[in-house]
């Protein structure tokens, strides 16, 4: 099939190519007849504007690149980088921007990810998934692109966060109603399972736990995962095997917390009887299992992320912070 031309609606127009050209463009100083005959033929026409042809005839660069420095098998894994993939991706459908995905190593100086994003092709960048040991965090805040990080970065050997232009889940707002939630339910010797303390996400859902914790007079057990299913399997089985009365447990991740969920059942433990259970996330596996979990906004973290690199990307300036809002998703296992 025929695929109409830039000539075939200057043809139909009864303009020049250039005419055709610069009405497209949006290019003002052409008379508004012109513009609705032009606008008329590509409608009719069904003309389609060839974005790589026009960004190479602007020297503008077209890409968005997201960046993570996590193992393939994380990335197929964890449903959280789809769905932020997802908004990210419907934000910019419809424009000219294109979306590719990098994967940068998990240490060391991310050279070859660096030498991609500064060839030319790339007019912004998001990075996801961050470690404060990765190499990556310092090395994309000094890069001459505009940049987004979604999440709070850490930097090596500081435990607070970097200043960058950031989007993120109000994390620690989220583990306080997880601990608020099990101390109303009744738990009086609870645990929690974190995510790896070299993330700020990890470590702000501990600050809110550990407040809530707080308020209601309880001391409680910690075991690290890193926001996998088997650390979250893996911590029960060690947090039981310390102190089988654990009532309550607070697993930072959906994923953590499935691999709990079978780690108890396995123990022949009833999740939401004998121990409460609380993930963060809300994932589909969530509603699955009937387990409480407090939602974690991630489509719209990727569109939020998208527009605030598109304001950097057009003006150069952007608010540095935005936080989005979470809930809890009171089911059957608390």
């Amino acid at each position: 099939m025929h695929r109409p031309t830039l000539e075939d609606v200057a043809r139909a127009a009864g303009v020049s190519r250039a005419t055709v050209s610069r009405v497209v463009r949006g290019d003002v100083g052409t008379a508004t007849r012109t513009i609705e005959r032009v606008e008329r033929a590509v409608r009719e026409l069904g003309y389609v504007p060839n974005s790589a042809a026009r960004v190479l005839a602007s020297g503008r660069p077209n890409t968005i690149a997201i960046v993570v420095p996590e193992p393939d098998e994380r990335i197929f894994s964890d449903p959280f980088f789809g769905l932020a993939t997802s908004g990210v991706s419907e934000r910019i459908s419809g424009t000219d921007m294109q979306l590719v995905m990098a994967f940068a190593p998990t240490s060391g100086r991310p050279t070859a990810t660096i030498q991609f994003l500064l060839a030319g092709g790339v007019a912004g960048v998001i990075v996801m998934s961050h470690h404060r040991s990765d190499g990556l965090t310092r090395a994309a805040l000094e890069l001459p692109l505009p940049t987004v990080f979604l999440g709070a970065p850490l930097l090596n050997g500081d435990s607070e966060p970097a200043r960058a232009h950031v989007v993120d889940t109000d994390n620690e707002h989220g583990g306080r109603i997880a601990g608020d939630r099990l101390a109303e339910v009744g738990v009086r010797n609870p645990a929690t399972i974190t995510g790896p303390m070299d993330m700020h996400a990890a470590v702000a859902r501990l600050d809110g736990w550990r407040e809530a914790m707080g308020q209601a007079g309880l001391s409680f057990s910690t075991f690290e995962g890193d926001f996998t299913e088997e650390s979250g399997r893996l911590g029960v089985a060690t947090l039981l095997d310390r102190d089988p009365g654990i009532d309550g447990i607070f697993a930072a991740s959906d994923l953590m917390a499935v691999g709990a969920f079978k780690e108890l059942e396995r123990r022949g433990i009833t999740p939401g009887r004998e121990v409460r259970l609380i993930g963060f996330d809300d994932f589909a596996a969530a509603d699955a299992l009937g387990l409480t979990t407090v939602r974690n906004p991630a489509v719209d973290l990727g569109r939020q992320a998208v527009a605030m690199l598109t304001e950097l990307i057009t003006t150069g300036e952007a608010e540095e912070s935005r936080v989005l809002p979470v809930e809890l998703v009171v089911r059957e296992t608390a």
